[in-house]
């Protein structure tokens, strides 16, 4: 979906110049340029011709008679009987324009549907046909998706987003309604409300115009379906009361008995009883080319009169619960108007379940594809070789006389003589990792420093502060961080994680680190490193959903001690201030010396007077 995306930029920036034109002395018409039209292919063009009889991610929908059917193909809207055949394209004529979701009003005489072809998602309507297309709105700054009738065929609700407010100071999120032949419209459920982390989507309309259900995101952390990230909703048009359909948040990616494993892409059957919905299944997995993928996502019926919940179809598309905000979790899909059945796209296929047996049947369909493919709106250019002026440095400090700068900048470490003198690189081009917090020794004739490759992770290394080939310390890949050396120069001193980054995790999110004593003379095979001391969570406070723990720095101080900052607990859980502690070289005589409310960094004076 990237190609509109880049119409939209292009749009809007042409929207923003014909506002700012106005501004301007008027120009002879010979001079006006044409007004920009996105369904235009621009550039050098291809066009793609081919025939099918499946796809992916089809929005499916039936009409009222149940003698036809509708559903969106690479971009275009077609229609076949629902028995199966060959498809026929209603949208054809729009040239680039993507246009998806349809969904047919309760008369059969129309079909709502989202398309760009005006530069921005919107919500757009066309006869049965396909003939006289016409937007309901168009704003550059709005978007909407996911159109449902209400049973009057009157108005249309979608799902709305973008930038701005919308219409009298109202929120431009949310579901909102529309009248079928334009007009302002009216928000319905905004974004934010009710505990809603997220904006709420999948509007569907009773038969008897009392209630709209749809899905809303949750706070949690995973955001995670069978955490309960998603749930399901009931809005009543009389009041604007909203209840709970599904609820229950784990915040854990495997459903436990304090979540229902949530519920999403809601539609309400036609006799009001029945609300099907989509939940994964729990360590419910699909094959694909081999491999085991999931978790695998099912269609479940809840009966709003007994609260009695069974499986309906498994498996179905898998949900895009993480992502794909423009098209949503789901392709949609419709009950018959009868109640008995569901048509679904799955597996590349057009599907029809019976609701009493369950039983799956294909609906078999051949489109014909055409595209027109337009020049991707891009500039190509050569980052070169040569030097860069570099912005951002990190763990600058000075050589034990004072002469020479070391720091950190575009992942590697450099010297260089004074203020004016000229940066160069201290390990050969032909090191590869990453490099980190460089630290002079006391004699000033190397700089340690730790690494990272994604594929060997980090280690300890020694570098001659002259330059030349860097030497490892450490035996074993790890956490490393910000290294320091004894007094004497015969060993540094770093933090090492627990290993966090093993897990596909960060740094930060390593929930104890050891103080750990290398080598500085290790041999060639490095040394496993000896543990002086444990900085340990406080117990009770964690780092949440996100990494925000500060890593720790250790330093030697006064009389050859190990000193760092820890964060320390406090009531209900919470931490109170973080700790200035040390000790010896070899790990004894643990002392605190003071606490600050908030601090990151606390480094003592060489002489220990000050921190």
């Amino acid at each position: 979906m990237t190609r509109p995306r880049a119409r939209l930029s292009l749009a809007a920036s042409i929207a923003a110049l014909t506002i700012a034109a106005h501004a301007l002395p008027a120009q002879p018409a010979s001079e006006a340029r044409a007004a920009w039209d996105v369904t235009q292919a621009r550039g050098t063009t291809r066009d793609i011709d081919f025939a099918t009889s499946e796809g992916t991610w089809m929005s499916a929908d039936l009409s009222p008679d149940g003698r036809w059917l509708v559903f969106d193909l690479l971009g275009h809207v077609y229609r076949m009987p629902s028995s199966g055949g060959t498809a026929t394209v209603l949208t054809q004529n729009s040239g680039v324009a993507l246009n998806f979701q349809p969904r047919i009003s309760p008369d059969g005489n129309t079909i709502a549907f989202i398309s760009d072809r005006k530069g921005q998602y919107n919500l757009w309507v066309m006869n049965a046909d396909g003939t006289n297309p016409r937007a309901v709105f168009s704003d550059l700054n709005a978007t909407a998706f996911e159109p449902a009738w209400t049973p009057d065929g009157r108005f249309i609700v979608v799902r709305k987003g973008g930038r701005g407010g919308g219409e009298g100071g109202a929120p431009a999120g949310g579901l909102w309604m529309y009248h079928k032949d334009g007009g302002t419209g009216v928000p319905l459920v905004a974004a934010g409300t009710g505990g809603v982390n997220g904006a709420p989507a999948w509007p569907s309309v009773s038969a008897d115009g009392k209630y709209l259900y749809y899905q809303v995101s949750m706070p949690v952390m995973p955001r995670e379906p069978l955490g309960g990230s998603l749930q399901l909703r009931r809005f009543t048009f009389a009041d604007g009361e909203t209840l709970d359909i599904t609820n229950g948040e784990s915040g854990d990616a495997a459903a436990s008995r304090f979540s229902s494993g949530g519920g999403a892409a809601p539609e309400i059957s036609p006799d009001g009883r029945f609300l099907a919905f989509a939940r994964q299944i729990p360590d419910g997995t699909l094959e694909f080319k081999g491999h085991q993928v999931g978790p695998r996502s099912a269609l479940w019926l809840r009966d709003l009169k007994t609260g009695a919940e069974r499986l309906l179809m498994d498996p179905i598309e898998p949900m895009a619960a993480s992502g794909s905000k423009t098209l949503g979790v789901l392709p949609r899909y419709k009950w018959a108007a009868d109640g008995r059945s569901i048509v679904i796209a799955q597996g590349g296929k057009l599907r029809r379940v019976d609701v009493a047996t369950r039983a799956v049947a294909t609906i078999p369909f051949t489109a014909t594809v055409h595209r027109t493919l337009s020049q991707m709106a891009r500039k190509e250019f050569r980052i070169t070789d040569d030097a860069v002026q570099a912005k951002f440095f990190r763990w600058p400090s000075s050589s034990p006389d004072g002469r020479v700068i070391a720091f950190q900048a575009l992942g590697r470490i450099h010297v260089q003589d004074g203020a004016t003198g000229a940066p160069r690189r201290v390990t050969p081009a032909s090191f590869g990792p990453l490099e980190f917090a460089p630290a002079w020794s006391p004699d000033g004739r190397s700089i340690a420093f730790v690494t990272w490759d994604d594929s060997s992770r980090g280690h300890v290394w020694t570098v001659p502060a002259a330059g030349g080939a860097p030497k490892r310390l450490s035996r074993d890949p790890g956490d490393y961080t910000d290294p320091t050396w004894t007094a004497d120069g015969r060993s540094v001193i770093v933090a090492r994680g627990e290993g966090a980054t093993a897990r596909g995790r960060t740094m930060t999110h390593n929930v104890w680190y050891d103080i750990t004593r290398f080598d500085a003379m290790a041999p060639a095979a490095g040394d496993t490193g000896r543990a002086i001391a444990l900085i340990n969570r406080p117990s009770g406070v964690s780092v949440g959903g996100e990494a925000r723990r500060q890593l720790p720095r250790p330093s030697v101080g006064p009389d050859g001690r190990v000193f760092w900052p820890e964060q320390r607990a406090g009531g209900s859980g919470r931490a109170s201030g973080t700790t200035l502690r040390s000790v010896k070289l070899d790990g004894s005589d643990l002392q605190d010396h003071l606490t600050f409310p908030n601090a990151d960094e606390i480094l003592p004076s060489p002489d220990g007077r000050f921190v």
